[in-house]
């Protein structure tokens, strides 16, 4: 090999090699870019997440609220407070479980009425008086005896067991005896004075100001003064009163027909646990607003079912 074809020899390998270094170059540095755009848009994420927690922590409260708030319904809420309450006593909130009278046998037959006779309804307890919880008895009629909460406040709990379990206290069979039978034909009269603020939405959310978020909403919420009356929209009987902490005072009225309305922010009762009310009849009183609707300002929240599925009560409104 002469000199001029070994120098035409080392020239191209030395351009093989110079390209072959270019090339793993240029994948090494497109490598680490890689990795470097990966790690940044997981810090910014991070950093996104901890300041939406911030921010919830600093408008709503402690983390329990920020969970509260995060449900985007009514029925999502309820089975949160239900799983909690379990949780509490350890047992299993099954609507469909009786409660065990004093010697230890459950009633889940028939148990004794105060005058001795089986109305399929009222429990007993050991010394022959009606258990705390009302019910109404096979002839239609309310035994009376209203719910005792833990402060002893007459026809109020301090939980939502009570909403929960609401269908398991009033049959068909006694609002019929009562003439309470509400159908698709009938319509609601108005239950407070004052206009809508956050409509029905159940097929897309909506923004509520206080918890500065969208979501879907069960109920209306009418905006209305502070100590206005707060009217019965049909004739009903009182199912249930508890406290709720995104609603406050609660009063859940069975209409009928599967129908039940549910009042919220109220104060000052006028009717407990299993009194039948008439259309129109004065239930109570419109609250100050509760944390949830702060910016809402005093409002009634006014809700309505079918078989606990929630309505647009606008739809039957007069």
């Amino acid at each position: 090999m002469d000199k001029r074809a070994f120098k035409n020899f080392i020239t191209k390998r030395s351009s093989i090699w110079t390209i072959s270094l270019c090339m793993t170059g240029i994948l090494v540095l497109g490598g680490i870019a890689a990795v470097n755009q990966t790690r940044q848009k997981r810090d910014t994420q991070q950093e996104t997440e901890l300041d939406q927690l911030a921010y919830l922590e600093e408008e709503i409260g402690p983390t329990d609220d920020i969970e509260d708030a995060l449900f985007p319904t009514l029925e999502d809420k309820m089975a949160k407070d239900m799983a909690k309450e379990a949780s509490a006593n350890g047992q299993a909130d099954d609507k469909d479980a009786q409660t065990a009278s004093a010697d230890g046998q459950t009633d889940d037959t028939q148990t004794a009425s105060v005058d001795g006779q089986a109305d399929g309804t009222q429990t007993a307890s050991s010394d022959g008086q009606t258990d705390p919880a009302q019910a109404v008895s096979a002839n239609g009629q309310a035994d009376g005896t209203p719910v005792v909460s833990a402060e002893g406040q007459d026809g109020m709990t301090d939980t939502s067991a009570a909403e929960a379990s609401s269908s398991q206290i009033i049959s068909e069979q006694a609002l019929v005896a009562e003439g309470i039978s509400f159908t698709d034909d009938n319509s609601l009269m108005w239950p407070a004075a004052g206009t809508i603020l956050l409509d029905y939405s159940m097929d897309g959310s909506i923004y509520f100001p206080t918890l500065n978020q969208y979501k879907y909403n069960p109920a209306i919420v009418i905006g209305s003064d502070t100590g206005n009356q707060v009217l019965a929209a049909a004739k009903g009987i009182v199912e249930s009163v508890y406290i709720d902490e995104e609603t406050g005072n609660t009063l859940v009225l069975n209409i009928g027909g599967g129908y039940k309305l549910t009042y919220g922010q109220l104060k000052e009762m006028a009717v407990a646990q299993g009194d039948v009310v008439a259309e129109g009849a004065l239930l109570g009183y419109v609250s100050e607003p509760t944390k949830y609707y702060s910016q809402e300002g005093s409002n009634l929240y006014f809700a309505m079912t079918q078989n606990d599925v929630p309505v647009d009560p606008v739809l039957y409104l007069e």
